[in-house]
């Protein structure tokens, strides 16, 4: 028996027995975990945290929390519990969810729960040199208590997955998307995936269940006064302003956190929020955009991939030309929809609608990233000119608009543009460093 002491060294020899459950539900899920160290949290892994903390509350003196290691084996984990009753030794899962079922509707474990307790029962006989007859999967949602026989089969199983996990862990490259899109509705990190936007990638004509991942429905919190601190208490984020009481909100309500100004952020926020994937970003007094955080890990493969499409010219060139397709198309869109509420007629604005028609026909002939920008700043220039055109004319004097300026700002409509652009840019590096953003060529 050897316990886990968090050595890295000591870990990396061995395989977590969560990855293995990882490998049988998705083999791309466990590259992502394992080789990219890529996590994300959602709803359902916190709801799997808070029902092991209640049943720890719950627990008498027959049950025990273990931290096990085997290198004969290859594995490393804690069983949820471990029950020793008759002098048989029974490792237990307990799993938030319902139960698979047969053709007779007869309850049996879901493929990677199942392994997942055969890897946790094998462990248990490498490291502590006991029989140990079976493994057990509770399932609260239907209240099924399912028995797991470890024979020889399911030894091999065991082995089996270990083997196909280290030729994962020492692959270049990730696995392609499961074929069973079923599972992605329920994976957390389909955020990172992005296996739908995999699968229309290499395949226009298939259609998608859901295109895009769940709306994060965590809260983005602002923090605008200068001298506002934010610091860690419990499992909580606690902000204190000047001469007011400290507020404290729950780590599983906070999506991203953004500091304005000159707001202060304790070291023990930052590795809080690193730890549970809260996005930190940082804007200035003005409005500007100012960097982020980055605390991802490991992801050397998708890194490399990165640095290769950044040397392939055409590639960037291509990568370049949709970016400005798809802003230019939703700048002209934008024009189109204000139109409709227009109360007077404006020949501007139409001829800036069909002006940039005409120029974004012109961009897959751009041959070289100069022609791109120059394409660019003339569809700029149309779309910005023409945004005056949908100004309410009952709006304050203030509030108009003769012309883009920035750097800083010279007036309120663009103060709020640079604003907005910042918050835009916010977004997408958070969602940058959370994806990763691999070469899709790859």
């Amino acid at each position: 028996m050897q316990l886990i002491d968090n050595n890295p060294i000591t870990q990396s020899e061995t395989l977590r027995v969560s990855a293995l459950h990882a490998l049988a539900y998705c083999s791309r899920l466990f590259y992502l975990e394992e080789v990219e160290e890529l996590y994300t949290q959602n709803a359902a892994v916190f709801g799997g945290r808070r029902l092991h903390a209640e049943l720890e509350k719950q627990e008498d003196e027959t049950w025990e929390e273990l931290f096990l290691e085997s290198a004969e084996l290859g594995l490393r984990g804690a069983v949820d519990a471990l029950r020793t009753r008759d002098g048989e030794t029974i490792p237990y899962e307990h799993k938030r969810g319902r139960c698979n079922r047969d053709a007779d509707k007869k309850p049996i474990p879901w493929e990677s729960d199942r392994l997942q307790v055969l890897a946790y029962a094998y462990l248990i006989e490498s490291a502590l040199k006991i029989p140990v007859k079976e493994g057990r999967i509770r399932y609260h949602a239907d209240n099924v208590l399912i028995h797991v026989p470890l024979d020889d089969a399911g030894r091999q199983t065991v082995r089996d997955a270990i083997h196909r996990a280290r030729i994962l862990r020492a692959a270049p490259q990730r696995p392609p998307v499961t074929e069973n899109e079923r599972l992605c509705t329920r994976c957390s990190l389909a955020p990172v995936c992005l296996p739908q936007e995999a699968r229309l990638a290499h395949n226009r004509e298939w259609q998608p269940i859901r295109l895009f991942p769940e709306d994060d429905d965590r809260q983005v919190i602002h923090i605008l006064e200068p001298g506002t601190a934010v610091g860690r208490t419990g499992e909580q984020l606690k902000i204190t302003r000047r001469g007011q009481s400290p507020e404290t909100l729950p780590v599983q309500q906070v999506g991203q956190l953004v500091m304005h100004s000159f707001s202060q952020l304790s070291t023990q926020a930052l590795h809080f929020c690193a730890h549970h994937g809260i996005g930190v970003h940082f804007v200035s007094g003005g409005g500007r955009y100012i960097g982020s955080f980055d605390s991802r890990q490991g992801s050397i493969q998708r890194r490399i991939r990165q640095y290769s499409a950044l040397s392939d010219g055409g590639f960037c060139l291509e990568l370049a030309r949709k970016l400005v397709q798809c802003r230019v198309q939703g700048q002209r869109k934008f024009l189109m929809r204000g139109k409709r509420g227009l109360k007077q007629h404006s020949p501007r604005l139409n001829e800036t609608i069909i002006q940039m028609k005409k120029v974004l026909k012109q961009l897959p002939q751009a041959t070289s990233l100069e022609s791109l920008l120059g394409l660019e700043g003339n569809l700029a220039a149309l779309y910005f000119g023409a945004l005056p055109c949908l100004i309410s004319t009952e709006a304050p004097r203030e509030m108009g608009f003769s012309g883009r300026n920035r750097r800083p700002p010279k007036d309120r409509f663009n103060a709020l543009l640079s604003f907005g652009y910042a918050l835009l840019i916010k977004d997408v590096m958070n969602a940058i460093l959370t994806v990763g953003l691999g070469n899709s060529k790859k």
